[in-house]
């Protein structure tokens, strides 16, 4: 008789674990995030979502990491695919959920703004649009007293024009941003990592020929890459650190962003380390949860977005401001 029992318990156990196994399966998808195809792995019970992993993904750490984090146990207690996307990370939430739409065997709408990188040297973003998007290019030049001084003492100036191509939805939400910044610095700078202006022909010694060969080496600080770096990574990767962080807000409430977040005098996020008395006072009345979300995008990108080094915010507004104009 006990052994009876104990085959049939056995048998009853075998059962059931086949009845968990044929209710739950794993399923895979993918999608391209900010910075190339992100994969997920889900688990699904029933017509239940009860578990999603990203198993692959190239996103900006900080930055669309903080989706990767958070989004996948929020799908998983939720039941579904379709929770809040993460502030920031916008682009990288909504690759996270079409992934898992299309592990789930959903239609992925096609108007989603999704950010690839191309395969080749520049890295820049490659995007799809949905057909009303809006396209733009907005400019901006400052002058700045430096950098520095030359080797007899002289004052160095140099002078910055930002560009931005920006793409919006409708409504002025940014879908894409692609900024880029060349500085030229005057004659007497004697570095060599900036390009900089010796002059017109017939001023000194300025040949035709020496005149259109330096204007024609000068460099971006994307096209410098790694050769311009900063106390976190390199130029580039800070500006795309913001460029992500921006994606999903309208100008206006990228400026809101800036007047909350950074410095009234540098135009650098805030930090609780700020020796300015005015900066400290400015990043206590943040509430903790802000202080976190400021610590994620400084522990990335501290770079000035206003200040004689450049105008980043004007030059995304003027690509606001020119997409809407040229609107149908």
């Amino acid at each position: 008789m006990r052994r009876n029992a104990k085959l049939c318990l056995c048998l009853l156990s075998a059962c059931l674990l086949a009845a968990c196994s044929a209710s739950a399966d794993e399923r895979v998808g993918e999608a391209q995030g900010y910075g190339g195809t992100l994969k997920v792995r889900v688990t699904v019970d029933g017509d239940k979502l009860t578990r999603v992993e990203v198993t692959s993904h190239h996103e900006t750490q900080g930055v669309g990491t903080r989706a990767i984090d958070a989004l996948p146990e929020a799908m998983a207690s939720a039941g579904t695919w379709d929770v809040d996307t993460v502030s920031g990370a916008t682009v990288t939430s909504n690759a996270i959920k079409e992934a898992v739409r299309m592990a789930l065997g959903e239609d992925v709408p096609q108007a989603s703004p999704v950010t690839s990188q191309q395969p080749d040297a520049t890295q820049q973003p490659v995007t799809f649009m949905p057909d009303n998007a809006l396209s733009g290019v907005g400019m901006v030049a400052t002058g700045r007293i430096g950098p520095g001084t030359d080797d007899t003492g002289a004052q160095v100036y140099s002078f910055n024009v930002v560009f931005a191509h920006g793409t919006f939805d409708q409504s002025g939400k940014v879908l894409s941003l692609n900024i880029d910044q060349l500085e030229v610095a005057t004659p007497n700078y004697d570095g060599a990592s900036m390009p900089h202006f010796s002059g017109f022909p017939g001023q000194g010694d300025v040949t035709d020929d020496a005149f259109l060969e330096e204007v024609a080496s000068w460099t971006t600080k994307r096209q410098r890459g790694d050769d311009y770096k900063l106390t976190t990574g390199t130029w580039e990767e800070q500006m795309d650190v913001y460029q992500q962080l921006f994606t999903g807000k309208t100008v206006d409430e990228i400026e809101a962003w800036y007047a909350k977040f950074c410095s009234d005098e540098t135009g650098r996020p805030l930090k609780e380390e700020s020796t300015s008395e005015a900066d400290q006072t400015k990043y206590s009345a943040l509430s903790d949860s802000e202080k976190s979300t400021l610590t994620d995008v400084t522990s990335s990108a501290t770079m000035s977005l206003r200040d004689p080094h450049g105008d980043i915010l004007t030059a995304i507004r003027r690509a606001w401001e020119d997409a809407r104009g040229s609107a149908p």
